[in-house]
């Protein structure tokens, strides 16, 4: 880093108001282009419908050009001296188009078609039923994966999962196949979560807005301990800032972090404003489920429980009649006495014996039930129950008058609203629950796994619905957080400090009772906020946890169930959690004084017995829940969900409409849960020694001010206005651009991501200015400024150029004929599985893990199949350690940093991929084999429809009788006869995999 010295401006304001002046990219857009080039075009807007060709005047001025990209483009090879290229053939055209919209080459069938129609909507119906295909989405999804930095794993030595990162994936394939506007594509990636109107997926029950906030999440962790580490944090959100500058404005803001650019007109100050808008959010795992997903399954169980209740109330009423005999049974197996005989045939021994482990249990507390008994037994009766009634009042005002002494409440977790803590997920939708809740057991011989205190319960429905429950920001000023929790089945408590979203600071829930948890509070650093949050396994981004901190199975992960609940919080100073009132004793001693034990055998039975008709009448009180509980928590009374034909059928009706429900949609995402805060300069970038605090916001160059954002949260929706403002200078100018490299080959701006003054100039600014105002114009539609760009004769020339074009223009900036160039890595192995005939269409979905040889499932480097099951390269999964090896040896790029432009390099691997890889060799046998099924007449006719595959052409003569000199050499190699050498499937494997290594079939032309 630099020193501190390095912190202070390196660029005068009146260098930079001088920069912002006269800087091409910072000037308004001229809208004036757009009339001028539809001037040209006869004073229509250049819709071009028709591939019309526009002709030029003598002088070689372009004064007929109907298309505004012609006009432009032949402006400036008119001025070079260059003619553009020659049409490109029609086999050559609708294999290039295929390929730049889908990632995937044209059928035979498909270019047959093409070929034949002479008509003039031939190529606008072409470019329309791809434009139209669901696979355009899943290429131009990816190019935008790679200005995300999009990634599965947060890399680092442990490589956790960034969970659900495959749901934004899928969120930008349905949004490039839905033309969802370019501007609302950045308010959902900056504040989708914010939106009063989020853009709602009815069919897949999706929140499609609040998935867009993924992007912030995608970026590298150099570790997960972020408080001994600061400047992981800081780099967190540098990475943020990094790709949020690159890929929505294209500049690089990231320079701002330890002092002014040193040349764009970004002070630190601009950094850090943007800075404080990102940190204020708080990064966590989101539910994008719609409210109405698994509505008719949580219906029909809303439905079922108060039936089960109702059942198991009836049964348990019943039982409480014999819990005298049982209770006195106990008592004389504990006092050593001989059972009565009539107890020996009509109780159950296993019921007595539970009784008897409670009298048999060490020390007791007073808030056992069975305690005043144990002291009961034995001593005078009389004396000692006046005793213990003075002993539980005195108490009972004692321990009420110390915990409201001690202890704070930290939001009331049985009101509506959460108590002020911020709830998500399908489990929370239907707020708190009554005291008397209980849980279904979904699965095995028990009817029911508990029956609680007012709260909030995640499984109170069922266990496979997912949620997560936030406090908010705990106070300083108290040593200890306790709640009273249960869960189980990997649910978990958490501590995040300062929005380490790795924490490790987390413990797994393991109780159907309710349990006192109490947190330390991080007095250790006393500057940084912290949160407690209970979640479900799915919420929990350390789940699955590197071995040494958490060992699990695949069956624990895959599991769909996990739960927890939470019924009261406190704050407080004394190391102990609140103490028990008692206060569910309190009946035990009104009323009369009991005789005899058998009467406080009866007294006991009717306290459990009010309890249960309450229950079941549904006016259940915490007290009533705590008996109800302790019942079925020491098998007490029956919980079987046998017990009875109907209760059976209830259960099994339950367990069925259970398993309806859908596996949650959760992901890594953000939340405006506080009022935002703004954040110092850091001199030098250094979070030890922090400067003055500048008010959260973006870019002055862009807002214009240094006020700040006045929203209560993050402003983060407010800086997504700016970006996406039509005034904004830069973003449709760095959108087109994006566009034009994906359709060209190379951006009108090379430098995709740096429109500053580093980056370079605009080979065609006036072009790039009225693509600008037709693309806002046009209402941010992605699809129709890519339909206006291949309509252009620019792209339907021939990639042949002529020998003034290579002497002049070598890098062809002037697009004097269509710039070939190397397919991707990923278009390049879903080539081969489309010709192979293994390519498996199916969209979405969790990703494939790529072919390894060897696991390492430590750093999450599972194994996956050698063909990743014949999907597409864009569902392989995408992980920061040892990604796929074929797709990284064709330049697949480092998912660290925001990457508009890959990089093309040209190195003997790929050549010996192609050669050598068990993926290509794999599919050269798997065609082979198609091949041979189809049974072709002869060599020459299998090559020849080899070739429309592979390349959308037939060969030439050379061509063809070089490939059968080649199958006749392989045959002899193979020891083939001449018979039996169309059924070879050496040789035919050989034959595809010479194919592959066709220059022309990893090439755009």
């Amino acid at each position: 880093w630099p020193s501190g010295s390095a912190a202070s401006s390196v660029a005068a304001p009146a260098l930079y108001e001088k920069i912002k002046k006269e800087h091409w990219a910072f000037q308004p857009i001229n809208r004036l282009l757009l009339d001028k080039a539809e001037l040209q075009g006869g004073g229509t807007r250049p819709c071009c419908d028709l591939p019309l060709t526009p002709s030029l005047e003598k002088e070689g001025g372009p004064a007929n050009a109907i298309h505004s990209v012609d006009y432009f483009v032949r402006t400036a090879l008119s001025n070079a001296g260059l003619k553009p290229a020659e049409p490109a053939d029609r086999q050559t055209l609708i294999r290039r188009l295929s390929l730049v919209l889908t990632g995937l080459p044209p059928t035979p069938l498909e270019v047959d078609l093409f070929v034949r129609d002479a008509s003039p909507e031939a190529y606008p119906r072409l470019v329309d039923r791809l434009l139209a295909s669901p696979h355009f989405g899943e290429r131009w999804a990816r190019h935008w994966m790679d200005v995300m930095r999009f990634a599965e794993t947060f890399g680092n030595d442990w490589n956790y999962e960034i969970k659900g990162a495959w749901l934004y994936r899928d969120y930008l394939i349905r949004a490039f196949n839905q033309d969802v506007p370019y501007d609302q594509l950045i308010r959902e990636h900056l504040a989708g979560d914010l939106l009063q109107k989020p853009r709602i997926n009815a069919k897949e029950g999706i929140n499609e807005s609040v998935l867009g906030t993924s992007f912030l999440r995608l970026g590298e962790l150099g570790h997960d301990d972020c408080i001994r580490f600061r400047q992981i944090r800081t780099d967190v959100v540098d990475n943020q800032i990094d790709t949020l500058g690159k890929a929505f404005q294209g500049l690089t803001v990231a320079c701002a972090r330890c002092h002014d650019h040193k040349l764009d007109p970004i002070p630190t100050s601009d950094y850090y404003a943007l800075y404080g808008a990102l940190t204020s959010s708080r990064m966590v795992m989101r539910n994008a489920d719609t409210p109405d997903v698994n509505a008719a399954a949580k219906q029909r169980l809303r439905e079922l429980k108060p039936l089960i209740r109702s059942e198991l109330a009836k049964q348990w009423i019943q039982e409480t009649g014999l819990i005298p005999r049982y209770l006195m049974a106990a008592h004389r197996a504990w006092k050593g006495l001989p059972p009565k005989e009539q107890d020996l045939t009509e109780l159950s021994l296993d019921r007595i014996q539970a009784w008897l482990a409670l009298l048999e249990k060490q020390k007791p507390g007073m808030e056992e039930p069975l305690y005043p008994w144990i002291q009961l037994a034995g001593s005078e009766l009389a004396q000692e129950w006046r005793k213990l009634q003075s002993r539980y009042a005195e108490e009972t005002r004692s321990r009420v008058a110390y915990n409201r002494e001690k202890f704070r409440p930290f939001g009331d977790l049985a009101r509506d609203g959460f108590g002020g803590w911020y709830a998500d997920g399908n489990a929370s939708l239907d707020g708190p629950s009554p005291s008397g809740e209980f849980a279904v057991a979904n699965s095995g011989p028990a009817a029911v796994t508990g029956v609680f205190p007012a709260g909030i319960y995640t499984h109170a429905l069922s266990e496979r619905l997912d949620a997560a429950l936030r406090s908010p920001l705990v106070p300083k000023d108290k040593k200890f957080l306790s709640l009273q929790v249960v869960g189980g089945r990997m649910g978990a408590w958490r501590t995040i400090l300062d929005n380490c979203m790795l924490s490790e600071d987390y413990q797994l829930l393991d109780s159907d009772s309710p349990r006192w948890l109490k947190i330390p509070n991080r007095d250790d650093q006393p500057a940084l906020p912290f949160y407690v949050e209970l979640v479900t396994k799915g919420s929990n981004p350390r789940i699955p946890d590197r071995p040494d901190r958490l060992k699990v199975t695949q069956a624990q992960l895959d599991s769909p169930y996990s739960y927890f609940g939470v019924a009261r919080a406190y704050l407080h100073d004394v190391d102990e959690s609140p103490r028990d009132e008692l206060s569910h004793l309190a009946p035990l001693f009104a009323g009369a004084f009991p005789a005899s034990l058998e009467a406080v055998a009866e007294r006991y039975a009717s306290i459990i017995r009010r309890s249960l008709e309450r229950w079941a009448a549904g006016k259940s009180t915490d007290d009533d829940a705590r008996w109800i509980g302790w019942l079925l928590e020491n098998r007490l009374v029956t919980n079987a969900s046998s017990q009875s034909p109907r209760l059976q059928e209830l259960i099994e009706d339950y367990r069925l409409a259970e398993s309806r429900i859908a596996a949650p949609k959760t992901f890594n995402g953000t939340a405006d849960l506080e009022t935002g805060y703004d954040f110092p300069v850091l001199p030098a970038g250094d979070a030890e020694h922090p400067g003055k605090t500048v008010p959260r916001g973006f870019l002055q160059l862009i807002a214009g001010t240094q006020e700040g954002v006045k929203a209560f949260g993050s402003g983060r929706l407010e800086i997504a206005n700016l970006i996406a403002s039509p005034s904004n200078p830069l973003t449709a100018r760095v959108m087109v651009n994006r566009i034009w490299l994906h359709v060209f080959g190379r951006g009108i701006v090379p430098t995709a991501d740096n429109f500053g003054v580093y980056g370079e100039r605009p080979s065609h600014p006036e072009l790039l200015d009225a693509l600008a105002a037709q693309f806002i114009r046009d209402g941010w539609s992605i699809k129709k400024q890519i339909r206006f760009l291949l309509m252009s004769q620019t792209f339907q020339q021939s990639s042949q150029a002529s020998p003034e074009a290579l002497a002049s223009d070598p890098q062809n900036r002037l697009l004097s004929h269509y710039p070939v160039r190397r397919l991707e890595g990923e278009s390049i192995r879903d080539t081969i599985l489309a010709v192979s005939g293994r390519l498996d269409r199916t969209m979405y979905g969790p990703s494939i893990q790529p072919y390894r040889e060897e696991p390492k499932d430590y750093r999450k480097l599972h194994q996956g199949p050698l063909d990743g099951n014949g999907r597409r390269s864009i569902y392989i999964k995408v992980t920061r350690h040892e990604g796929s090896r074929f797709l990284d040896t064709f330049d697949f790029p480092s998912p660290t940093v925001a990457r508009g432009n890959r990089d093309t390099t040209n190195v003997p691997a790929q050549a010996l991929a192609l050669l050598n890889d068990p993926f290509v060799l794999d599919q050269a046998a798997f065609w082979a084999d198609r091949l041979i099924k189809a049974q072709a007449p002869t060599v020459e006719a299998r090559l020849d429809s080899m070739f429309r595959a592979a390349l959308g052409r037939l060969p030439d003569d050379a061509e063809r009788a070089r490939f059968a000199g080649l199958a006749k050499e392989l045959a002899n190699l193979h020891k083939a006869t001449p018979e039996k050498t169309l059924e070879s499937r050496e040789v035919w494997k050989d034959m595809a995999h010479a194919i592959f290594n066709l220059k022309e079939f990893i090439y755009v032309r």
